[in-house]
């Protein structure tokens, strides 16, 4: 039973770990592995503080401000450091109102440019 018991506990421990990365609107940093389209599909925009993205996030590789907004991006490491990934969130107000993913040909050669407002107005 001792024996049941700890295994129940080992398989829960790394799902606890992991819903403890996200925060309670649902962010967390994306990953190589994440699917960008979905990230920005379910991104909750005009809901998540500033803080709350670097707190759950983390510390920004890029930020400024211009026009009233604030941008702040993180740079996903590629594999074998071709190519750039990032993700920017735009702060209006203290809150997010954009989400932009941008992939440099890090594979193909090939740019690909995602917005969460355009994904999520279709």
């Amino acid at each position: 039973m001792k024996k049941f018991f700890f295994a129940v506990v080992l398989a829960v421990l790394p799902i606890i770990a992991i819903a403890a990365d996200k925060s309670p609107n649902g962010v967390y940093r994306p990953s190589l592995s994440t699917n960008a389209r979905s990230y920005l599909r379910d991104f909750p925009l005009n809901k998540v503080p500033a803080d709350e993205i670097v707190q759950y996030v983390g510390a920004p590789d890029k930020s400024y401000s211009l026009s009233g907004k604030d941008y702040i991006t993180y740079d996903i490491e590629p594999k074998g450091g071709k190519g750039i990934i990032e993700y920017t969130f735009v702060v209006k107000d203290g809150l997010v109102v954009e989400v932009t993913y941008l992939n440099s040909g890090n594979f193909f050669g090939v740019t690909q440019r995602e917005s969460a407002l355009a994904l999520q107005k279709k």
